[in-house]
């Protein structure tokens, strides 16, 4: 079988399979698309195949015949039909020697005594991603490999009396082989075909290419007396074709055409696999109660699936709800969206019914499905879309001291220029959930007891509900418990008691919190590092913490709810005490306001 066969067969093949599998099974492709997305797998194959050499030396008396392919795969496929593959490949090459067996040398008639060739074996080992289409019993894979490979083997050699007295042997050296490794790509396609869960066959086309492959500088073959030569030596003459020059038999000459030091070696072939996948089991049908399905479709394997899509944005949207009713408004099955926006609720009974959606709170359109949907093997694929036009704050409470979701806290949400307040208690994972208007600003807080929250903000300025919907918000609290001081983020001035900004909204969030708890009262206290003699700390402390007390008067707190206190130096956090030498941020943990729920 000559090279051009080769092609003449690996070409209508190709376009054989990929027309009828892309057209027959595009129903299949469908069905399984939205599975593929959502399961990993992984699979191991062995392949045995023809290997097509598409490479030549630069003269005409050597040529390499396709020989012999193996190999193996691994294939991790991802969600998405996406995945990585790694395959070996080991292939033999066989070169031939086309210079006649009797040639016309100088002046006389010789018979070349000898012709050694040597095969050359090529190993190769690459990883690259792969992506995958198709349906359950049929698909297609391609994937683009990158990696290295090593060669051996090769040599080409014929040998003849020397018509010189000498009586020498000439060597007519065609190629001195390989001995080398270097990079290399390979492109894969392989058509697949499934004969259960976990088997399957695959004919697999291939396209593999080895870059700057460097020659050999010595023989392998085992010809006493041989020492490494040029290249190119004693060859037939190019100029004239083999086989071709008036002389019976050829003429053989000394041309000394010499080889590249390097070259680009290329084949393709075609391979015959099997492949197995680890993971799946066998599908059984489970009991019509479990399935849900009536006496008329129990066999079927139908399936209904249900998308929740924003309307504006296009986007899929998580966590919503999504319920199933029947003609009469009866819920015959619920579920909530995952991460890709979808419900699956398996198989249900035929019948014609509603599907409709809730984003939090907010009802979505409905979408129908007729009895007349319910065929073998259909998956029934419905949209329900979100329509509200105003953003959703999806927000979570975290507590700073545990670093943990902290859940049963009131938040309210402050229109800044209706004043408007909406307000929503955090769930068990701390979630919280509002609508927002566009080109508005907000403020969001919490309330809990034993709990000093944050004032946050959260704006639609600036953004466009066409690309936009979700926008995210953390909001902070600490723990604020009897006898326990909690330390209140507010800088001063060297050397100052008046408040900073920055101390004032700080001071904010204490005054939100005796606002919501009419009942509170609370103890701030100031605290000055060691350096500095003890009545100036004292002194200073006590004007900072009054200083403090007077802001939250001025915003209605009683005078009565709050005593002020500066301890100076005398309660120090660490060891930085007179006398110690620590650095500027080990002091200034000592410089702190405190604010403590009294209880008694």
């Amino acid at each position: 079988m000559n090279n051009n066969t080769i092609k003449w067969i690996i070409i209508p093949l190709l376009i054989y399979l990929i027309i009828p599998s892309t057209h027959l099974h595009a129903q299949s492709a469908i069905s399984d698309e939205i599975t593929s997305a959502t399961k990993t797998s992984f699979t191991l194959g062995l392949d045995a195949g023809y290997d097509l050499p598409f490479f030549s030396m630069p003269y005409n008396e050597l040529k390499y015949n396709g020989g012999l392919y193996l190999g193996g795969h691994a294939d991790l496929r991802f969600p998405f039909n996406l995945g990585i593959r790694t395959s070996f490949a080991h292939i033999r090459t066989t070169p031939e020697i086309l210079i006649a067996d009797d040639v016309y040398y100088s002046v006389k008639d010789i018979a070349l005594t000898t012709k050694n060739t040597n095969k050359l074996k090529r190993k190769f080992l690459g990883l690259g991603p792969s992506y995958y289409w198709g349906g359950k019993r049929v698909s297609v894979l391609v994937a683009a490999l990158g990696g290295y490979s090593w060669f051996s083997g090769g040599d080409a050699l014929a040998e003849s009396p020397n018509p010189l007295p000498s009586g020498n042997i000439d060597v007519h050296l065609l190629n001195t082989g390989f001995e080398t490794g270097t990079w290399s790509a390979k492109g894969d396609m392989d058509f697949i075909f499934s004969i259960t869960n976990n088997f399957s066959v695959k004919i697999g086309l291939y396209y593999l290419r080895h870059f700057g492959v460097h020659f050999d500088n010595s023989l392998d073959i085992n010809n006493e007396g041989i020492k490494p030569i040029a290249h190119g030596e004693n060859v037939y003459d190019n100029a004239f074709g083999p086989y071709s020059r008036t002389a019976s038999p050829p003429l053989i000459i000394t041309q000394g055409i010499e080889k590249p030091a390097c070259k680009d070696l290329v084949s393709s072939g075609i391979n015959l696999g099997l492949r197995y996948t680890f993971g799946r089991k066998k599908k059984t049908t489970p009991p019509v109660e479990e399935v849900g399905c009536n006496s008329c479709c129990p066999n079927d394997k139908h399936k209904v699936m249900a998308t929740v899509r924003d309307q504006a944005s296009r986007k899929v949207i998580p966590g919503a709800d999504v319920a199933i009713k029947d003609m009469t408004g009866s819920i015959v099955a619920t579920g909530t969206t995952n991460t890709f926006g979808v419900v699956d609720f398996g198989a249900i009974p035929h019948n014609n019914y509603t599907v409709e959606g809730n984003v939090y709170g907010i009802a979505t359109t409905i979408d129908n499905i007729s009895e007349s949907e319910f065929t073998p093997d259909a998956v029934i694929q419905k949209e329900v879309l979100y329509s509200d036009l105003r953003f959703i704050l999806k927000g979570n409470v975290v507590n700073r001291n545990t670093g943990q979701a902290e859940p049963n806290v009131l938040v309210s949400l402050t229109h800044d220029q209706t004043r408007s307040v909406q307000q929503d208690n955090s769930d068990g994972d701390g979630a919280f959930v509002f609508r927002l208007d566009k080109n508005s600003n907000y403020e969001v807080v919490g309330k809990k007891a034993n709990r000093l929250s944050d004032i946050e903000r959260a704006s639609t300025i600036g953004l466009t509900r066409s690309t936009t919907l979700f926008v995210d918000l953390e909001l902070g609290v600490d723990n604020f418990n009897c006898g326990v001081g909690t330390v209140l983020d507010i800088k001063y001035e060297l050397d100052k008691d008046r408040l900073t900004p920055g101390a004032k909204f700080e001071l904010d969030r204490l005054i939100r919190y005796m606002q919501d708890h009419q009942g509170a009262r609370v103890e701030l206290s100031s605290h000055t590092d060691s350096r500095g003699s003890n009545r100036y700390n004292q002194d200073l402390s006590d004007r900072r913490a009054n200083s403090a007390v007077t802001y939250i008067i001025s915003k209605g707190i009683q005078r009565s709810r709050i005593i002020a206190a500066g301890y100076g130096e005398t309660r120090l956090r660490n060891q930085c005490k007179d006398g110690v030498n620590c650095s500027e941020a080990e002091h200034s943990i000592n410089r702190r306001t405190e604010a403590k729920l009294l209880c008694n």
